[in-house]
């Protein structure tokens, strides 16, 4: 790989974040233009995607923060931020989290409450009474209800949120107070402090005045409540992070899980009650702009990582949706429920497709690898441009490179890509996570090349930390890896080439029929690198490392006898 040539593509991705994360490129995209005839100019520097991850907008702990210095890390160019598309615009999420007795349910979602002790308690009761929960504790130590709602229907973003809690607190006098406590996102090591998951933990009621301190990663708010009787309460998260630790980006936080409790100290005793607390998301109806305002902020941090936002469209059969004119799904009032019927999944392909985006098929494999491949055969992936293959265990691995091939034996042509899917940020090389990451030859980081790249299949998979090499196929000569040649009855000469291999690693050439016989793969492999393949025939390779395992997988190379039915994607056409 050439040293000038990744100096130069990292000058572009600094000279170009601004507009990487302005409007144009995550709102008002225009689809991209059909490829340019003849070769691409010569490709010397691979760009490296991130292309599914999770952040402060899902349910999970990851923040956009620790993705970053995971890409940073592992000199990865380009993230694309795939939150759930319901999750980020709050769809069907809870409002407001009752506390009239051990569950909830708020327009058909549920809430439980879930009772547990912490440090040492002489006595912890709970007691429902006028549509609150009353809290007895005596001891040294804190009566918790942690929050557990259907489909973490309230965990998620923070960036927009307040949150109202109507108490009685406890009376003056005691050692005992009301709290509300979150666990935050996960963050990487900053200002002193090690990497990890951050908490903040508000005391309610007779205290002194409202005071802020932090240890670590954790953090506590005084808030002052009026003695007697019920009163409600105003907490922002944000501004309170933003307090308590001002090298974060306040707002890239969720509220991962909440908690309402009684703390005693000292052998003390105290009596508290909480009737609800309010989630009050004030920018969801523009939720994206939301999203596009915490990745400006890290623009400003992070100017050698290209940033795009995505989505996960979620209450389909899962799609990733990558550039053009993002939009926000219309889902109606209804509760976050997936609709898993292949024509729903289709008819969302195609809302992509119109709006200029590349659509991905996510996490596919399902009880079979056999139903699997007939059902990618039958419904031509549907529609997708992308299927995920490289994710998950090695043995999903294994299965998805078996459907692929019976997709390229099918002429579905999609391309294959590797992803972390990561809800957690905590760290790419875990091979644990089975992370894997997806590299394409592109003409640039724009997103318009990009999406020229994925449809075209000009793009491998490559194990973090395993292998960063790059890998090809050239047919008579040119670059070819993810496309189709129409060759008539010629054979096409064709050599795989892939560089800085693992140590005492080696290249599995993959041969297969391409005459839609079947929705099972035919194959072969080999270790030859240069071959004439005939037309009906695909190619693909396979990069492992020295004890077998897969680290990386490329895209196939068709050569053709005729047209196939539906013609040959115009991304794809070799012209030789």
């Amino acid at each position: 790989m050439g040293t000038d040539a990744r100096v130069s593509r990292r000058a572009v991705l600094g000279a170009g974040v601004v507009a990487g994360l302005g409007l144009p490129l995550l709102a008002g995209c225009t689809p991209s233009p059909a490829p340019a005839a003849g070769p691409l100019p010569p490709r010397t520097d691979p760009v490296s995607l991130a292309m599914h991850l999770h952040t402060s907008f899902s349910e999970g702990t990851a923040s956009m923060a620790a993705h970053l210095h995971q890409a940073r890390r592992l000199g990865v160019d380009v993230l694309f931020w795939t939150d759930h598309d319901f999750r980020v615009s709050a769809q069907g999420y809870r409002r407001r989290l009752g506390l009239g007795g051990w569950t909830d349910t708020e327009h058909g979602v549920a809430l439980t409450w879930r009772r547990r002790t912490e440090g040492a308690l002489a006595e912890a009761t709970v007691a429902f009474a006028a549509g609150a929960a009353v809290l007895t504790a005596r001891g040294d130590g804190t009566l918790w209800l942690d929050a557990d709602a259907w489909n973490s229907t309230y965990s998620g973003s923070l960036a927009d949120t307040t949150l109202q809690v109507e108490l009685s607190p406890v009376p003056p006098g005691s050692e005992a107070h009301l709290a509300v406590q979150l666990d935050l996102s996960y963050h990487p090591a900053g200002g002193g402090r090690p990497a990890a998951q951050y908490r903040l933990t508000y005391r309610l009621g007779a205290v002194a005045g409202r005071a802020r301190r932090a240890a670590g990663p954790d953090g506590e708010v005084d808030v002052p409540v009026p003695a007697g009787g019920w009163s409600t309460v105003a907490l922002r998260p944000v501004h309170d992070i933003a307090a308590l630790w001002p090298d974060l980006v306040a707002e890239d936080n969720a509220v991962h899980r909440l908690r309402v409790g009684l703390a005693a100290r000292r052998g003390a005793g105290g009596r508290g009650a909480i009737r609800h607390v309010t989630l009050v998301r004030a920018r969801r109806a523009d939720s994206l702009a939301l999203v596009r305002d915490v990745m400006a902020r890290y623009g400003q941090r992070y100017p050698d990582r290209r940033q795009y936002a995505a989505l996960e469209v979620s209450l389909v059969r899962h799609l990733n949706w990558f550039g053009g004119e993002l939009v926000m799904p219309d889902y109606g009032d209804r509760a976050p429920v997936k609709d898993d019927a292949v024509p729903a999944a289709v008819s969302m392909v195609d809302f992509i497709h119109r709006h200029g985006g590349v659509a991905s098929y996510n996490h596919p494999l399902g009880a079979s690898v056999a139903a699997t491949a007939e059902h990618m055969v039958a419904t031509r992936a549907l529609g997708t441009d992308i299927l995920e293959v490289a994710y998950g265990r090695p043995t999903t691995v294994d299965g998805m490179l078996q459907v692929l091939d019976a997709c390229a034996r099918n002429l579905v042509f999609v391309t294959g890509n590797g992803v972390t899917d990561d809800h957690s940020g905590t760290d790419w090389y875990d091979d644990a996570k089975s992370s894997w990451l997806t590299r394409v030859w592109a003409r640039s980081v724009d997103i318009v090349d990009l999406q020229d790249a994925l449809r075209g299949g000009r793009a491998w998979c490559a194990k973090p930390g395993a292998w960063d090499g790059t890998l090809e196929l050239h047919a008579a000569g040119r670059p070819a890896m993810g496309g189709v040649a129409v060759a008539g009855r010629d054979p096409l000469p064709v050599t795989v080439t892939a560089t800085d291999l693992p140590r005492d690693g080696a290249v599995e050439v993959v041969t297969g029929r391409a005459d839609r016989a079947a929705p099972a793969p035919a194959v072969a492999s080999d270790s030859a690198r240069s071959l004439d393949l005939a037309p009906g025939h695909y190619v693909r390779a396979v990069v492992r490392d020295a004890s077998g395992g897969i680290v990386g997988i490329g895209n196939p190379l068709w050569v053709l006898g005729d047209d196939p039915p539906g013609s040959v994607p115009a991304a794809r056409r070799l012209r030789l």
